[in-house]
């Protein structure tokens, strides 16, 4: 009988792509393909403002993911059960924020993806699709074959990129356009959208949690390509860590160029027709940045590679979710076995990941079904990434500030810095958000 693959089998994708383009293939999805396009479809060049802020930011946010699971080999979630307080809160706060978000998210790109099929299909209605699709990124995830769909993905993300480069080189924005770059301001309505893009560019605060799992099965990767072996002294991990900064560094420079491309070019190629991303058509009205400008020979290229880039994150969110929370589940019960010495081990843990992997998929696909608008189901969970964020990032900042032993791992002084300012800023918008909306 031929044992089935176990979790680092599954990850192959992040040790072949590595954590940082494995983030960017997440990131790069629904934030960039459905919001940006829709934010310059929508107000123009107002929100470009979003780009630098989202990513600037959040930067550190993601940088510590990487960096604690280096310095201490564990994840960002061993450091959430340390956190002082009663009964591992941090770890129930982050547990309670993955169940919210979980069906939501997978509802959000799974039906992103279904509409982009539909388009290149149009046998078959999104929701069909949208179990298609669901039951085949479960089977890859249950047998472990995903090398060749990341190697594809990797290929297509490169073309999609290559392609609004071209469109965005065709259709430069004018000089006044870079105003929004640097002044904020938020247009009559823009709102909803602009919590939604502060949630979801460069992509949610949880994956910087996932980046951290993620990471642990890329260290030997990294210690390899930098020559190391783990005897080799105390900057052994210092050294590492400079390659997964680099790594995270080239995931989340493509973003941030990618992400500019797609507000420029909502902007200049839909906003003077009137086009905004909504409904079934999505898809089609996204695919109008390429074949406006490039040509009706565009579509089909587009709609490929938008597939595979959005599978690509659908794989991603239905693989973190359930990681992320069978993970949470283990330590909250080796927390209780501290205090209870007598609770049994839990043979769950594998168990917990199928099981919340079938919850979150059934829930999405009834979300999917009920509501019909792709740019609805990102909004929603958009803006519950959101809403959450905060918190996510102070956590990770305690941890880092903590629990990291070796000083050449410690975040610098600058960074802190950075981080606290990220924190407010996030904290500041959040509370904005909802007295806007009271």
């Amino acid at each position: 009988m031929t044992e089935r693959p176990g979790w680092g089998r599954r990850l192959d994708v992040a040790r072949w792509l590595g954590p940082g383009l494995v983030m960017a293939a997440t990131a790069i999805g629904a934030s960039h393909l459905v919001l940006a396009p829709t934010a310059g479809a929508a107000f123009g060049y107002a929100l470009l403002w979003l780009v630098p802020f989202t990513h600037l930011f959040k930067y550190p946010a993601f940088d510590f993911g990487p960096r604690y699971a280096v310095a201490t080999g564990t994840s960002l979630l061993d450091g959430y059960a340390r956190v002082p307080g009663p009964g591992g809160w941090a770890l129930w706060a982050f547990l309670a924020g993955t169940v919210i978000q979980g069906f939501s998210v997978l509802a959000g790109v799974l039906g992103v993806s279904a509409v982009v099929a539909r388009a290149a299909l149009p046998a078959l209605p999104m929701p069909i699709w949208a179990l298609v699709l669901g039951l085949l990124t479960v089977a890859l995830l249950w047998t472990g074959r995903f090398d060749g769909l990341s190697a594809l993905s990797k290929a297509m993300l490169l073309g999609l990129a290559a392609m609004t480069a071209v469109a965005f080189l065709a259709t430069p924005p004018p000089a006044s356009a870079w105003e929004g770059f640097i002044v904020p301001r938020l247009p009559e309505g823009s709102v909803v959208l602009v919590a939604a893009i502060l949630g979801w560019m460069p992509t949610g605060l949880d994956v910087s949690i996932w980046h951290s799992l993620w990471a642990l099965e890329r260290r030997e990767a990294w210690a390899e390509r930098a020559g190391l072996r783990a005897e080799e002294g105390d900057d052994h991990a210092s050294r590492v860590f400079s390659i997964a900064r680099a790594d995270l560094a080239a995931g989340y420079g493509l973003s941030f160029v990618l992400a500019l491309m797609f507000v420029v070019l909502g902007a200049a190629v839909l906003r003077p027709t009137g086009s905004i991303p909504e409904g079934g058509e999505v898809a089609v009205t996204i695919a109008r940045l390429y074949t406006d400008v490039l040509g009706d020979w565009a579509l089909r290229p587009f709609l490929l590679a938008a597939f595979f880039g959005m599978w690509s994150s659908t794989y991603g969110v239905m693989d973190g979710f359930p990681r992320a929370f069978s993970a949470t589940v283990r330590r909250l019960r080796s927390l209780e076995r501290e205090s209870r010495p007598d609770l049994p081990e839990s043979p769950m843990e594998d168990r917990w990941y199928w099981s919340f992997l079938a919850v979150c998929l059934v829930l999405a696909l009834a979300e999917i079904a009920w509501l019909r608008d792709p740019v609805l189901l990102v909004t929603v969970a958009a803006v519950a990434s959101f809403l959450i964020s905060p918190i996510t990032f102070a956590l990770n900042y305690w941890c880092v500030t903590r629990d990291l032993a070796e000083p050449g791992l410690r975040p610098g002084r600058w960074l802190r810095w950075w981080a606290v300012a990220g924190i407010l800023c996030m904290t500041a918008a959040s509370a904005l958000f909802l007295a806007l909306q009271i």
